[in-house]
This record gives structure tokens, C-alpha cells and sequence, in this order.
């Protein structure tokens, strides 16, 4: 299952007759926020006047704010009702999205999803929102989903842990906390946000045989085409909430991708200056030419063969999360650019990396 033309039937969305190829090109700009604040870390944080003057730009600039299940389904359409679509979503549960964030999304009249760690809500009930609360943002119109019970790094294997004993408990940590989200708030849509955004093949297997829809953190628009166990969302939280830049990013359009090499974002220590190649359906709507990748501070020109291209790095990646983002100009719409971005988690000597 790597494109979403079947995840509306095990969703509950639609009925499950076969699922039809959709044709529309429509892009969704997924943003992702943590907390919801000016007395939280910088780094994770947005206050609610950045927030609501986001939604501001949005509605200004003809974006159809939708419900992340509601994309799900325009994404499926021949001709989708609006070619500007985006979703909001927070990750984590904290607290203050309730005490600041609701309050915004009420004026606003706007939708959004909040992924949740039922373990760490217990454990920690002072710093997280509780079920009442989560509630009364469902009642609100809300969509509450999955970040795992742990928000572990799920990549990461123990000390002498088996794959079999592994996949078990990657496994429990995830259907855990469905089963305590839907006893607590009713069934709900099987989506997923990976802890960290980290994810890799054998992951996904497993988020697609337990039959959920997964949502990472790298960087690029949502379509069609996306992988449904790895959809990307642009982080608007902290430098990434000056509208200065988000507004290139949220404008920005999905590459029709078909396959990507290496399928791992995971990187050995050893691996510090990976290549990187991507197949695409089409290049129709922009010229191949004139597409360049950037890595840290260095710009990259890919080498194209047909419709795939290859990425190769020239500078050591750093120990940790980062990126290489890829954009090129529309044909049809100039203002607009294809982004893709490629994520990787270069591992230290011990096979980790920081939080």
C-alpha cells in the first residue's frame, strides 16, 4: 500500500467496493505545530497570534482549511472542489493547545487533528491535555489520532532485542494507544504520527498491516501519489512560523512520486555523504532542468535519467534528523513551486541519535 487510493475503505470513510485511480493533481499543505504558547520552548512552540495570523493568510489566499480525513477523500476526487487545500495538525497533546489553541480554532471556525500519547497523558497529567479536554475538542469538530503510547524512537532496536520481539512491541506501542483513544472517544480514523517523524520499511510494515494512514515530518505537499505510510507535513512552529517563508512552503506542490531509493531513511554512522534517487509519473508541469536540491548550505544539481532523478551529497551529513529539499517551478502555475524532500537520520557510532 504505498499510494492512498485504498485507505479510504479501511478508514470508514467509504464503502469498500474497488478503489478508482483518481486523476486530480491537487496538493494538500499538511502543517504540523507542537505547543501552542509564549512560555514554551522556542523550538517546538507557536504562539496563538502566529496561529491565527496563519490562518488568516490561508483563508486570505483562497486555501480551503479541511479536516485531515476530509483530504483524504478530496484527494481521491477526478476534480476536487478547490485546487488550495490545507490541514492543520499538533502533535504531542499538550496542555495549552486547549487552553490557547482551542480558542483560536473557535474564532476561526477552522478544523484540525491533534496526535496524542495516551501513556505519557497519564503519567504526566499536568503537562498534557486529559480526555475531557480532548473531548470537548472533538466536540468542537477536532480529530483526535495516534502518536503512539511511548513517543519512542521507533527505528531504534534494544540491547539484545529480537526483530521478532521488535516488531511486538512497536506493534503494541501503536495499537495500545488506538484502542485507549477509541475506548475513550469512540472508533476512530486510523491515523498515525511517527514520534520524531522517524520511519523506516520495516515500520511501515507494520503501520500498513495494522491498516493506518502515517504522517512523518519532512518537509512537501500531500497528493495522490504520496506514500501512505510516510505523508509529509511542513513544521510551522518556531523560525518556521514567519509567514515570510511558510507562505512559498504552504503554496508549494506535491512531485508525482512513484519510487524512492534508498526506501530507509536511517543512516549508518558510516553513511555520511548518501546519493538519493526518485521516480516520477510525469514531469509534464516543469522543466526538468531546472530543478535544484539543497543540503545544509550547499546547493545540488540532480542528474536525470528519464523520469527519475538522483541526488548525491557532497558534504558529510550531520549525526541526527536533517534533509535535502528539492524544488522546481510550475509550468502552469509560476508562483507555485514543486517541493520534495528527502529525510535521513544519520546514527552515531552506538547506532542512536539526539531526541
Amino acid at each position: 500500500m504505498r499510494v492512498l487510493i485504498i485507505c479510504l475503505c479501511w478508514l470508514g470513510l467509504l464503502g469498500c467496493s474497488e478503489p478508482v485511480l483518481a486523476k486530480s493533481s491537487a496538493s494538500v499543505a499538511v502543517l504540523q505545530y507542537h505547543h501552542i504558547g509564549d512560555d514554551t520552548p522556542r523550538v517546538t512552540s507557536v504562539t496563538a497570534d502566529e496561529l491565527a495570523q496563519h490562518i488568516e493568510w490561508l483563508q486570505e489566499h483562497d486555501f480551503d482549511i479541511v479536516s485531515i480525513t476530509d483530504a483524504l477523500q478530496l484527494l481521491q476526487q477526478p476534480t476536487p472542489a478547490t485546487a488550495k487545500l490545507a490541514v492543520l495538525t499538533i502533535d504531542d497533546g499538550w496542555k495549552n493547545v486547549y487552553q490557547n489553541g482551542l480558542p483560536v480554532f473557535k474564532k476561526y471556525q477552522v478544523p484540525f487533528t491533534v496526535f496524542v500519547n495516551p501513556r505519557l497523558m497519564r503519567e504526566a497529567p499536568n503537562l498534557y491535555m486529559n480526555w475531557q479536554q480532548l473531548r470537548e475538542l472533538q466536540q468542537y469538530g477536532a480529530t483526535i489520532a495516534n502518536h503512539t503510547n511511548s513517543h519512542d524512537h521507533l527505528t531504534w532496536r534494544r540491547t539484545d532485542e529480537s526483530e521478532s520481539q521488535w516488531q511486538q512491541r512497536i506493534r503494541a506501542d501503536i495499537l495500545d494507544a488506538q484502542q485507549e483513544i477509541d475506548e475513550a472517544l469512540g472508533a476512530q480514523p486510523k491515523l498515525l504520527a511517527y514520534p520524531y517523524g522517524e520511519y523506516d520499511p520495516a515500520v511501515e510494515a507494520i503501520v500498513e498491516e495494522a491498516g493506518f494512514v502515517a504522517f512523518a515530518q519532512h518537509s512537501g505537499a500531500w497528493n495522490r501519489f504520496s506514500n501512505s505510510a510516510a505523508i509529509p507535513r511542513f513544521p510551522a512552529s518556531a523560525q518556521y512560523a514567519d509567514l515570510r517563508t511558510l507562505a512559498t512552503k504552504i503554496n508549494s506542490l506535491a512531485l508525482p512520486v512513484t519510487h524512492i531509493t534508498p526506501a530507509s531513511m536511517v543512516l549508518k554512522h558510516d553513511q555520511s555523504t548518501p546519493s538519493f534517487s526518485v521516480t516520477l509519473d510525469h514531469t509534464d508541469d516543469f522543466n526538468p532542468a531546472q530543478m535544484n536540491c539543497f543540503a545544509g548550505s550547499s546547493t545540488l544539481r540532480p542528474s536525470w535519467q528519464g523520469n527519475t532523478f538522483t541526488v548525491e551529497l557532497s558534504q558529510p551529513l550531520p549525526i541526527g534528523r536533517s534533509r535535502v529539499n528539492c524544488t522546481v517551478a510550475s509550468k502552469s502555475q509560476p508562483q507555485r513551486f514543486y517541493w520534495y524532500s528527502q529525510p535521513f537520520a544519520r546514527a552515531d557510532k552506538n547506532g542512536h541519535w539526539p531526541d
